[in-house]
């Protein structure tokens, strides 16, 4: 009799022990934060941007035919609540592709890249991601740098080399992270390439970069979501529009002081406002046309003369860097960014 209780009891507790893991792991998959309802508005047909659903997670499809970033999603965070970063990106001429990971969990899915990147084709391909999907993006970037030109963490940090001349890494991350140990990013840095961008955003948080509510831990926000997204975009596309063949796109950037001494004394010149038509209405520097950063896809027809002298600003220097760099890009000679109007000193000048 006592033979048998203890052969049972060998038995019994292991079994109850897988048992109780099974359900242990089975709830902590379970548990995520899901994305809110709006993200669903973004699969419709009539759209710049063509979103669509495939094997590895979603495709979002712009107006860019040479450029493409694979974005790996936080853990424990459904997928889709990137799509509005990432619409907004495709938006401005960089195709996404993000990913949708078995149990939410990067690390279960580090290697899909290679697959995304096998099956289409672009000239240059960037990886991103958030928190563990960051991570994990720097820990495949650190073993494929030549297949890359680039990564864009947010709120996150590597723990491999990313030592590369052809390699750029920008790292995004909010004022109020409570979530992110700045330990680990302050000793990531080590492992940074020589074009390496820190960026943090004012007032932002960890949760803002998706849509996804409020995450345990985190700080009160002093921006909205919509805002700190496009921050993060407006920094991806500073990285992304100043590199060409790995080498800097050519415009120059002047003083506001030099830039009035062009208008005073010289005719054959436009002035480019890239900010969006509602912010040129509150106020614009005299003489300058209203052409938003993110029209600038194609030559616009504001601008026929490439080799005329051509001064871009935004409201603080973020979009008229991009806006010089697509331009110049695109083969205007003569460029010149002058940074925001926030700056710019010469109220005379303001109608």
């Amino acid at each position: 009799m006592l033979k048998n209780q203890k052969k049972w009891k060998r038995i019994l507790i292991p079994t109850i022990a897988a048992a109780f893991v099974l359900l242990a792991s089975f709830w902590y998959v379970n548990d995520y934060y899901h994305s809110d309802e709006n993200v669903q508005e973004y699969f419709q047909e009539d759209t710049l941007v063509k979103v669509k659903e495939i094997s590895d997670g979603i495709y979002l499809d712009g107006p860019g035919k040479e450029r493409a970033m694979i974005f790996y999603p936080g853990a424990k965070v459904e997928y889709t609540a990137y799509l509005p970063l990432l619409y907004e990106l495709a938006e401005q001429g960089v195709d996404c592709f993000l990913i949708k990971m078995p149990c939410n969990l990067a690390f279960l899915g580090q290697n899909k890249a290679t697959d995304i990147m096998v099956e289409y084709q672009y000239k240059s391909w960037y990886l991103s991601g958030h928190s563990l999907g960051g991570a994990m993006a720097a820990s495949y970037s650190a073993d494929h740098l030549k297949d890359l030109d680039g990564l864009v963490l947010l709120a996150a940090y590597p723990t491999k080399s990313l030592k590369s001349d052809t390699f750029s890494v920008v790292s995004i991350f909010g004022s109020e992270d409570g979530v992110l140990n700045m330990d680990k990013v302050e000793d990531g840095r080590s492992f940074m390439p020589s074009d390496y961008t820190e960026i943090c955003i004012e007032g932002g948080n960890h949760a803002w970069f998706g849509n996804y509510g409020q995450q345990k831990g985190d700080k009160t926000v002093s921006i909205s979501r919509e805002e700190q997204q496009k921050q993060t975009v407006e920094a991806i596309l500073q990285m992304v529009n100043t590199e060409k063949d790995g080498k800097t796109v050519s415009f120059t950037e002047i003083t506001p002081q030099e830039a009035k001494e062009i208008m005073d004394t010289e005719a054959d010149i436009r002035i480019l406002d890239v900010r969006a038509e509602e912010e040129y209405d509150t106020g614009h520097i005299i003489g300058a046309i209203c052409l938003p950063n993110e029209d600038i896809i194609d030559e616009p027809e504001e601008l026929a003369d490439k080799s005329q002298k051509i001064l871009v600003y935004c409201r603080s220097g973020n979009r008229s860097k991009q806006a010089a760099a697509k331009l110049a890009d695109m083969g205007y000679e003569n460029v010149l960014e002058f940074g925001g109007i926030l700056d710019w000193p010469y109220e005379e000048m303001i109608e």
